[in-house]
């Protein structure tokens, strides 16, 4: 496959909740090179920290709001675009602090990871 998704899910237990993510990039790919959420989860939620293969991919402090996204923007342009990554099964590491603002609690947090084998 040339192009493909990554689903990441974890739960938010309660508003304000700092939340670890840890997990292995799909080895069927060889890059990742964008983000995304969708909007469900309410705003303010802010990115502690954040790595692929242990080198920084967004600033500490970085809003979630930059690559959060909605129903009324085409699925191909929902992603929030970095430069490329080696996914090959290397671990994206991220802390996100709930923004306290979702409908309700506990939810299902959902990132979305663009993978590719592009070149």
């Amino acid at each position: 496959m040339k192009t493909g998704v990554q689903l990441i899910e974890k739960e938010v237990p309660n508003a304000g909740a700092v939340i670890t993510i840890s997990e292995e990039l799909d080895n069927n790919y060889h890059y990742v090179d964008g983000i995304a959420v969708m909007d469900n989860m309410g705003l303010n939620h802010i990115l502690k920290q954040s790595s692929i293969d242990g080198k920084e991919l967004y600033p500490k402090g970085f809003e979630v709001s930059f690559f959060q996204s909605n129903l009324f923007v085409a699925p191909d342009k929902r992603f929030l675009s970095f430069e490329k990554r080696e996914a090959n099964g290397n671990k994206i590491e991220m802390e996100i602090e709930d923004g306290g603002t979702a409908p309700s609690y506990p939810y299902t947090l959902k990132i979305y990871l663009r993978l590719s084998n592009v070149e």
